[in-house]
Order: C-alpha cells, then structure tokens, then sequence
C-alpha cells in the first residue's frame, strides 16, 4: 500500500512524494542524499485538528558543506537547529505510516505555532469600512482625506498663520528689460538781482512811508519865550 510522505527541500519548499512501499532504512534516498551518515530521526510533532490525529516525524542531517543550509523555517524544538540539504515529514499513527498532504501539514504547523491572527479583527475593520462610507468623496470615487482632493477644489495651505489659497499657476508672463527713466534736468534757479546798495537815510525814508513812522514834527517846533 503506497503512502505519501513530504519532502522539504534546501530551497524551503515542500513537495509531496508517493511511496509505495515504506522503508524507514532507504527514506534518506527520497531525500537526495547518497548516504544515510547522519541521516536520522529528530523529533515527532503530535497534533489533534478537526477531530484527525497526527504524529508527524523529522528526520534530515546537522551536518553538511556550506551554502547546502536548509532555509525552511521549523516548528519549535527545531527552529534553533541548522538542517542541511532535504528534510522529509512522516506521519505515523501508532507506528503505522500514514498519509500526509501540504494541506495536513500546513494545519499541523500553524497549530504548533499556537495559530496565526489575522492583521487587525472584523470589529476595527467594520469600523473602518462604515467610516469610509459616510466620508466626504471626490467626482472620482476617492475619499477626501485631506491628501486627494477634487480637481475644482482649491488647496489650503494650513502651515501658514492666515489661509491661503494655492490656485492653479498661470502662464508666466515673458520679463521685458526694464529701463530706467532719463533724469529730467533741473530748471535753473532764478538769480536775484543786485542792486545798488542804499544808504542808511534812503532806509529810514522806506521804513517812514511803510511802517507809518512816528511824526514827531510838531515838538520840533520853537517854543515862543515871554
């Protein structure tokens, strides 16, 4: 009665061979190793998923040639040992080799692992998908969140202390060479003219006929004597 068992290659993937007839002394051969030197078995992994038991087997080799390391990731106790070259995976229910797909295996390894979560839970989600629904969005579908906006809308600039409003750039007009004005020549000032210089009673006759100088002629008048 054939079998299938998996194989995990040095690359990380893993392949599922048919064994016809199961030989524990010839299964380094599945794995592509001439010798079974230091091909043994390394620990059993047991597991109860939907009701179906497993007991799943390892079995590969600790020593090897350089850039032969195995890259697959193992299921504690073994993520801390370094395999070389193939690994295969047996299962066997009360020392009875049973049949093992990916797909067993892949239950079996998340179960080692305690399960994985997804990425945030379907409360946060709903949340999220709800919020989006009554979100403010653009003719093209997109939600306004503060990154896309409508191609009619104007930016606002929120960094600056009195809004301002980025509107599309015009076409910039062409720089003409600027021309500085010829200085208008000053008007010549006009020169007094000098006349001759007047004398001191010429002064006192202008201030008389301007200012109504005091008339004091009727005291110079002589004085009759008895």
């Amino acid at each position: 009665m054939s079998v299938n068992i998996l194989i995990i290659e040095k690359t990380g993937r893993i392949k599922e061979v048919e064994v016809k007839k199961f030989d524990e002394q010839e299964l380094y051969k599945r794995a592509g190793f001439k010798s079974a030197d230091g091909f043994d078995l390394y620990t059993e992994w047991g597991a109860e998923i939907d009701g179906k038991n497993y007991s799943v087997s390892l079995y590969g080799k600790t020593n090897g040639r350089a850039g032969q390391e195995n890259k697959y990731e193992l299921p504690p106790p073994m993520d801390n040992t370094l395999f070389f070259g193939s690994c295969a995976l047996v299962n066997k229910i009360n020392g009875k080799v049973e049949s093992i797909t990916k797909s067993d295996w892949n239950a079996v390894y998340e179960f080692l692992y305690g399960g994985f979560e997804d990425i945030g839970d379907e409360d946060s989600e709903t949340s999220t998908e709800d919020d989006d629904d009554e979100a403010d969005r653009t003719k093209e579908g997109y939600v306004k969140d503060g990154f896309i906006i409508d191609d009619d809308e104007e930016y606002s600039n929120e960094d600056d202390s009195e809004e301002e409003i980025v509107k599309k750039p015009k076409a910039k007009a062409k720089v003409t060479k600027t021309v500085k004005p010829e200085k208008t020549p000053a008007k010549p000032t006009e020169t007094k003219k000098k006349g001759k210089a007047k004398t001191v009673f010429e002064n006192i006759l202008r201030e008389v006929e301007n200012d109504n100088y005091l008339d004091c002629s009727e005291e110079l008048c002589e004085e009759k004597y008895i």
